[in-house]
Protein backbone atom coordinates (compact mmCIF):
# COMPACT_ATOMS: atom_id res chain seq x y z
CA UNK A 1 0.00 0.00 0.00
CA UNK A 2 3.01 2.08 0.72
CA UNK A 3 4.93 1.65 -2.76
CA UNK A 4 0.89 2.63 -4.68
CA UNK A 5 0.83 5.43 -2.47
CA UNK A 6 3.84 6.66 -3.56
CA UNK A 7 3.25 5.67 -6.98
CA UNK A 8 -0.17 4.30 -8.32
CA UNK A 9 1.81 3.00 -11.14
CA UNK A 10 4.42 0.95 -8.79
CA UNK A 11 5.49 -2.54 -10.39
CA UNK A 12 5.38 -5.88 -8.78
CA UNK A 13 9.03 -5.51 -8.44
CA UNK A 14 8.04 -1.99 -6.66
CA UNK A 15 5.95 -4.00 -4.19
CA UNK A 16 8.42 -6.63 -3.76
CA UNK A 17 11.57 -4.08 -2.98
CA UNK A 18 9.25 -1.90 -0.44
CA UNK A 19 8.20 -5.20 0.92
CA UNK A 20 11.79 -6.17 1.46
CA UNK A 21 11.49 -9.97 0.02
CA UNK A 22 12.34 -10.90 -3.22
CA UNK A 23 9.72 -10.66 -6.36
CA UNK A 24 9.48 -14.53 -6.09
CA UNK A 25 7.50 -13.98 -2.71
CA UNK A 26 5.35 -11.66 -3.89
CA UNK A 27 4.13 -13.73 -7.04
CA UNK A 28 3.58 -17.06 -4.83
CA UNK A 29 0.99 -14.40 -3.35
CA UNK A 30 -0.69 -12.58 -5.99
CA UNK A 31 -0.12 -13.97 -9.52
CA UNK A 32 0.01 -10.50 -11.11
CA UNK A 33 -0.51 -6.45 -10.06
CA UNK A 34 -4.35 -6.46 -11.07
CA UNK A 35 -4.85 -9.55 -8.41
CA UNK A 36 -2.26 -7.43 -5.59
CA UNK A 37 -4.86 -4.19 -6.13
CA UNK A 38 -7.84 -6.57 -6.25
CA UNK A 39 -6.72 -7.96 -3.02
CA UNK A 40 -6.13 -4.55 -1.33
CA UNK A 41 -9.39 -3.60 -2.39
CA UNK A 42 -11.25 -6.93 -0.39
CA UNK A 43 -9.16 -5.88 2.37
CA UNK A 44 -11.03 -2.56 2.41
CA UNK A 45 -14.45 -4.03 2.10
CA UNK A 46 -13.74 -6.26 4.87
CA UNK A 47 -12.73 -3.68 7.10
CA UNK A 48 -15.60 -1.28 6.12
CA UNK A 49 -18.42 -4.29 6.54
CA UNK A 50 -16.63 -4.83 9.66
CA UNK A 51 -17.23 -1.46 10.67
CA UNK A 52 -20.37 -0.90 10.01
CA UNK A 53 -21.28 -4.37 11.54
CA UNK A 54 -20.51 -2.98 15.22
CA UNK A 55 -23.18 -1.76 17.76
CA UNK A 56 -24.50 1.37 17.48
CA UNK A 57 -26.37 3.79 19.74
CA UNK A 58 -30.10 4.31 19.60
CA UNK A 59 -30.60 7.65 18.77
CA UNK A 60 -30.30 8.65 14.82
CA UNK A 61 -27.93 11.52 15.13
CA UNK A 62 -25.61 9.52 17.61
CA UNK A 63 -25.66 6.74 15.22
CA UNK A 64 -24.78 8.69 12.14
CA UNK A 65 -21.36 10.53 13.86
CA UNK A 66 -20.51 7.33 15.27
CA UNK A 67 -20.65 5.40 12.01
CA UNK A 68 -18.51 8.28 9.92
CA UNK A 69 -16.04 7.95 12.67
CA UNK A 70 -15.84 4.06 12.74
CA UNK A 71 -15.22 4.14 9.04
CA UNK A 72 -12.83 6.87 8.75
CA UNK A 73 -9.59 5.22 10.02
CA UNK A 74 -10.37 2.54 7.43
CA UNK A 75 -11.34 5.15 4.66
CA UNK A 76 -8.19 6.63 6.03
CA UNK A 77 -5.77 3.54 5.69
CA UNK A 78 -7.28 2.79 2.39
CA UNK A 79 -7.39 6.09 0.73
CA UNK A 80 -4.64 5.52 -1.57
CA UNK A 81 -7.36 3.33 -3.44
CA UNK A 82 -8.90 6.19 -4.33
CA UNK A 83 -5.41 7.60 -6.41
CA UNK A 84 -6.07 5.10 -8.37
CA UNK A 85 -9.19 2.90 -8.23
CA UNK A 86 -11.15 4.46 -11.10
CA UNK A 87 -8.53 3.57 -13.38
CA UNK A 88 -7.36 0.28 -11.74
CA UNK A 89 -10.63 -1.31 -9.93
CA UNK A 90 -12.99 0.47 -12.25
CA UNK A 91 -16.51 2.30 -10.70
CA UNK A 92 -18.33 -0.85 -10.32
CA UNK A 93 -15.97 -2.49 -7.53
CA UNK A 94 -15.68 1.18 -5.54
CA UNK A 95 -19.31 1.16 -5.64
CA UNK A 96 -19.51 -2.62 -4.36
CA UNK A 97 -17.07 -1.64 -1.91
CA UNK A 98 -18.77 1.64 0.33
CA UNK A 99 -22.11 -0.72 -0.39
CA UNK A 100 -23.20 -1.73 3.42
CA UNK A 101 -21.56 1.55 4.55
CA UNK A 102 -24.12 3.25 1.95
CA UNK A 103 -27.20 0.41 3.03
CA UNK A 104 -26.49 1.58 6.77
CA UNK A 105 -26.22 4.90 6.36
CA UNK A 106 -29.24 5.29 4.18
CA UNK A 107 -30.97 3.47 7.18
CA UNK A 108 -29.96 5.65 9.98
CA UNK A 109 -31.17 8.77 7.61
CA UNK A 110 -34.60 7.37 7.43
CA UNK A 111 -35.16 7.00 11.09
CA UNK A 112 -33.46 10.31 11.54
CA UNK A 113 -36.41 11.74 9.37
CA UNK A 114 -38.70 9.33 10.78
CA UNK A 115 -38.10 10.96 14.21
CA UNK A 116 -37.99 14.38 12.80
CA UNK A 117 -33.72 14.76 13.77
CA UNK A 118 -33.11 15.18 10.16
CA UNK A 119 -34.29 17.24 7.31
CA UNK A 120 -36.17 16.14 4.30
CA UNK A 121 -34.94 18.80 2.24
CA UNK A 122 -33.76 16.08 -0.48
CA UNK A 123 -34.60 11.99 -1.21
CA UNK A 124 -32.83 10.07 1.40
CA UNK A 125 -30.46 8.14 -1.57
CA UNK A 126 -29.04 11.66 -3.14
CA UNK A 127 -28.53 13.19 1.14
CA UNK A 128 -26.49 9.55 1.05
CA UNK A 129 -25.03 9.84 -1.85
CA UNK A 130 -23.56 13.59 -0.84
CA UNK A 131 -22.75 12.01 2.71
CA UNK A 132 -20.25 9.67 0.71
CA UNK A 133 -18.96 12.26 -1.71
CA UNK A 134 -17.94 14.42 1.41
CA UNK A 135 -15.96 11.36 2.59
CA UNK A 136 -14.30 10.40 -0.84
CA UNK A 137 -13.63 14.37 -0.68
CA UNK A 138 -12.03 14.81 2.78
CA UNK A 139 -9.82 11.24 1.91
CA UNK A 140 -8.65 12.82 -1.08
CA UNK A 141 -7.55 16.23 0.95
CA UNK A 142 -5.82 13.93 3.42
CA UNK A 143 -4.53 12.18 0.47
CA UNK A 144 -2.63 15.50 -0.57
CA UNK A 145 -1.83 16.18 3.19
CA UNK A 146 -4.67 18.77 3.74
CA UNK A 147 -6.63 16.93 6.27
CA UNK A 148 -5.26 15.49 9.58
CA UNK A 149 -8.33 15.04 11.96
CA UNK A 150 -9.49 11.54 12.88
CA UNK A 151 -12.87 11.84 11.29
CA UNK A 152 -14.31 14.67 12.84
CA UNK A 153 -14.66 16.71 9.94
CA UNK A 154 -16.57 14.18 8.23
CA UNK A 155 -18.66 13.44 10.98
CA UNK A 156 -19.36 16.80 11.41
CA UNK A 157 -20.22 17.52 8.12
CA UNK A 158 -22.46 14.49 7.00
CA UNK A 159 -24.60 15.90 10.13
CA UNK A 160 -24.82 19.29 8.97
CA UNK A 161 -26.25 17.72 5.55
CA UNK A 162 -28.34 15.40 7.21
CA UNK A 163 -30.04 19.40 8.82
CA UNK A 164 -28.56 18.90 12.20
CA UNK A 165 -27.74 22.51 13.36
CA UNK A 166 -23.60 23.27 13.15
CA UNK A 167 -23.07 23.80 17.09
CA UNK A 168 -25.71 20.69 17.93
CA UNK A 169 -23.65 18.96 15.53
CA UNK A 170 -20.41 19.73 17.21
CA UNK A 171 -21.81 18.82 20.13
CA UNK A 172 -23.16 15.31 18.16
CA UNK A 173 -19.58 14.63 17.19
CA UNK A 174 -18.39 14.83 21.15
CA UNK A 175 -21.03 12.84 22.13
CA UNK A 176 -20.19 9.99 19.39
CA UNK A 177 -16.37 10.12 20.70
CA UNK A 178 -17.68 9.15 24.21
CA UNK A 179 -20.10 6.51 23.47
CA UNK A 180 -17.28 4.91 21.10
CA UNK A 181 -14.71 5.38 24.55
CA UNK A 182 -16.89 3.86 26.55
CA UNK A 183 -18.32 1.08 23.75
CA UNK A 184 -14.63 0.37 22.29
CA UNK A 185 -14.31 -3.65 22.00
CA UNK A 186 -12.94 -5.14 24.62
CA UNK A 187 -9.71 -6.81 22.99
CA UNK A 188 -9.58 -9.61 26.25
CA UNK A 189 -12.85 -10.92 25.10
CA UNK A 190 -13.24 -10.00 21.93
CA UNK A 191 -16.74 -8.32 22.63
CA UNK A 192 -17.85 -4.69 23.01
CA UNK A 193 -18.50 -3.82 26.09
Amino acid sequence: MECFAADPDASMDDVARGAGVVRRTVYAHFPNRDSLVDGIAADAAAELAAAVDLAEPDGPDLALAVGALRIWPVGDRFRLLLSFARKEVGEQCIADLVAPVRTRTLDVVERGRAAGIFSGYLPAVVLVGMMEGLTMATLEQANLGLVRDSGDSVALGTLVLAGVAPDRAAEVVEQARRWLREHAPDPEAGVMR
